[in-house]
């Protein structure tokens, strides 16, 4: 349904811009390497859930106060279903769920759960993204 042809995209959607820097990083596996330079996104600013609020009350019949509501309880079930091994999709949004970064072991058998370094939180893309992601223009900024 959302699978449309970069054409009919742009007629349909604002283009957005994402801003770039260039910054220089260490190798990280290799701290006594020559540090390279890399692109990097920079932001263009934060929006809270206030804010969004406001914003989604003015496209709509709620008030900004329900809108909040319904956000704020989102939130909590999200993260409650995420906890519960869950995964947690929102249509052609995308969908979220827990990840975790273990080190490496030559055997089945020496696999724990002590070798969990971390959890995290994974975003897949749904199409409704995916094809906005088509729409991107770079603005590399130099110092």
């Amino acid at each position: 349904m959302f699978h449309n042809t970069v054409k009919q995209l742009k007629a349909k959607c604002k283009i957005m811009a994402i801003n770039l820097s260039i910054v220089q990083r260490p190798n990280p596996m290799d701290k006594t390497a020559p540090r390279k330079y890399y692109v990097s996104t920079q932001s263009a600013g934060e929006v809270d859930l206030e804010k969004m609020s406001e914003i989604i009350s003015e496209k709509c019949t709620l008030t900004e106060t329900d809108v909040l509501a319904v956000l704020t309880a989102l939130t909590k079930e999200m993260s409650s279903n995420l906890l519960e091994g869950k995964i947690v999709r929102f249509g052609t949004f995308g969908s979220f769920q827990l990840g975790v970064s273990s080190h490496g072991v030559a055997t089945e058998e020496e696999a724990t759960r002590s070798l969990v370094k971390g959890l995290r939180v994974k975003f897949r893309p749904g199409r409704r993204v995916q094809d906005n992601l088509l729409l991107v223009k770079y603005s590399l900024s130099t110092k």
